[in-house]
């Protein structure tokens, strides 16, 4: 009897002991979100939250799907790697990683992992994404839980004449996770991505008429795509052997993107794939469908893969860019929605711009539209009709702009920003002449410090990221034919500019023979050389005030709205493949 009493008390006191061990060692497995085991996680409350109108505390029942990022390692590694995959006299110059390799140098630790996963678990959430490169993880719960585990209050504000809800102050974590965790998304709603097209201000064709505004043909010869499209080019390059995602939300119709092909003669080779992102949607956009019938027109066979979220929310938007960095079957993405960047918090943004970094590491170029609201971005699109698909155009003025800021993913270094101009074609279809739109997107970010690449003729000094980094047309009044829900249409904004500009990089890749990168680092070398003027149509008038203030004007070399200007497609793949074809060079990319 007294060794069985020996033994239970034995083993009391080991279980005792092996609670306090792992209470020590796993401090957030307690599910305490209070006293000194917890730390603020900065950077992941909204600016725009200050400005908003308390309603009252959020729903606790309310579903909410959070999705949590971890921080890289080895930062200053992958800034030379960077840095070398687009020298010409690196070794490593268009040498790009799989997404194996890049997980095994500069991904989060398995351990660490782990214990986020752990965290999500014992705070009563479902974890739903467990990301390969060990970025992200996903999880859903109520309000309630989310507040409980993140030590947060969610609130809802109405904010530019729409409802949102927020955390009121930063998330707190455990101790434990401090320097592994980045950011928390899902705990506000003001952080969505938003359409960057808008409808042209000319009468809209009457259904069943036929299309108005710019063509495929159009576009190609004003810019000298060496596509088909373009008489004076022929068949030369077609996408061939490149893949381009479109990471969007929502879907389209395929008797849409049919019908506007069969109109303008373009016939593909490539094929379409859809995926999934976040759940399925039934419901059809308008921006889906215009980016689609795009670039499937000027890279008539390159193959196209559709991650359609099942949202806009930005974290849905990090779901997909994450997915495609993952998968990594497309060499080029292409984005056509962004946000204020004051409208989500900096952590968020920074957990965006590690897989931008993973993009970049793998050679995989993002081109993004640069904003349609000048240099104002922080506007309510659903009150000045900027969905054209989506939503009605609100009654009432539009709201007045507080400060000139710049839309994100443009905004990020990774990311090529895709200004807009306006376009005036001679009856042969060549430039007549161009000026900045007053409306593409443009200025200085508010987070982002300035890479060392952008430099050059008219980049003005500065310790920040500027954008825009090119620009294609993108003005309504001069915009382009859209066919969606049965019925041609006209509308233009960035929207356009940045599927265009995606669609000529696999030109360009084709040309080059694989993968040639990021992007930006050779643009501004190019924009610094004796060969700028050959490659690029300097657009030195015009400004994007937007007519809510003076905005940047354009100027010689680069400028906010314009970037470097509008491309030569033909000279522009030409350059990229030279360059390419350097000794130091050999070996190059995917």
């Amino acid at each position: 009897m007294k060794s069985k009493r020996f033994l239970i008390g034995v083993v009391a006191i080991s279980m005792i002991a092996l609670a306090a061990f792992f209470w020590v060692k796993y401090p957030f497995l307690n599910g305490s979100v209070s006293g000194d085991q917890k730390v603020v996680l900065s950077g992941n409350t909204p600016p725009a939250v200050h400005e908003a109108r308390q309603l009252g505390h959020g729903n606790p029942t309310q579903a909410v799907r959070v999705v949590v990022g971890l921080k890289l390692r080895n930062g200053a590694a992958l800034e030379q790697l960077l840095a070398e995959q687009a020298d010409p006299a690196s070794p490593n110059y268009r040498k790009y990683l799989t997404p194996d390799e890049f997980t095994r140098r500069f991904a989060p630790t398995q351990a660490d992992y782990d214990k986020v996963v752990r965290f999500l678990q014992s705070q009563g959430l479902t974890v739903t994404v467990i990301a390969p490169n060990r970025l992200i993880v996903g999880a859903e719960g109520t309000v309630q839980q989310v507040e409980h585990a993140f030590g947060v209050t969610i609130y809802e504000y109405r904010y530019q004449g729409r409802v949102v809800y927020s955390n009121a102050a930063d998330p707190q974590i455990p101790a434990a996770l401090q320097g592994i965790v980045e950011s928390v998304m899902g705990l506000n709603s003001f952080a969505q991505f938003h359409s960057r097209s808008i409808p042209s201000p000319r009468p809209h064709q009457q259904q069943g008429s036929g299309p108005v505004g710019l063509t495929p043909q159009q576009v190609a010869t004003a810019y000298d795509y060496p596509n088909v499209n373009n008489a004076a080019k022929g068949n030369k390059y077609g996408g061939k052997g490149r893949t381009i995602a479109i990471a969007t939300a929502y879907g389209y119709s395929q008797s849409d993107v049919d019908a506007y092909w069969k109109q303008f003669g373009i016939k593909r080779s490539g094929s379409v794939t859809n995926v999934a992102v976040g759940g399925t949607t039934t419901q059809l956009d308008g921006e889906t469908t215009l980016d689609l019938e795009q670039i499937g027109a000027q890279a008539p066979d390159a193959d196209i893969i559709m991650y359609e979220g099942v949202d806009p929310e930005f974290s849905t938007f990090t779901l997909i860019f994450n997915q495609i960095v993952t998968d990594d079957k497309a060499d080029i993405v292409s984005v056509s929605w962004g946000a204020c960047e004051r409208e989500t918090g900096v952590a968020q943004m920074k957990t965006e711009d590690a897989i931008y970094r993973q993009a970049a590491a793998q050679g995989i170029p993002v081109f993004s539209a640069s904003g349609d609201d000048g240099a104002y971005d922080c506007q309510e699109p659903a009150a000045n009709g900027k969905h054209i698909f989506l939503h009605p155009t609100a009654p009432g003025k539009k709201p007045a702009p507080k400060v000139s800021t710049v839309d994100f993913p443009a905004s990020d270094p990774y990311v090529v920003a895709v200004g807009g101009t306006s376009l005036y074609l001679n009856p042969d279809n060549s430039r007549a002449s161009e000026r900045a739109w007053s409306g593409a997107g443009g200025g200085v970010s508010i987070y982002w410090a300035r890479p060392a690449w952008q430099k050059g003729p008219g980049v003005p000094a500065g310790k920040k990221r500027v954008s825009s980094d090119i620009s294609l047309v993108a003005d309504p009044w001069t915009g382009y034919a859209i066919y969606f829900q049965g019925a041609w249409d006209e509308a233009g904004g960035t929207s356009f500019a940045a599927p265009n500009s995606a669609a000529l990089w696999a030109l360009v890749e084709e040309a080059a023979g694989g993968r040639v990168g990021s992007v930006n680092a050779e643009l501004y070398e190019l924009g610094r050389s004796a060969d700028y003027g050959k490659v690029f149509h300097d657009i030195t008038q015009g400004d994007n005030g937007n007519g809510q203030g003076p905005g940047f004007k354009a100027g010689p070399g680069w400028d906010h709205p314009t970037g470097w200007g509008t491309p030569d497609g033909d000279a522009l793949a030409s350059w990229i493949k030279a360059r390419g074809q350097s000794p130091a060079a050999a070996g190059s990319g995917k």
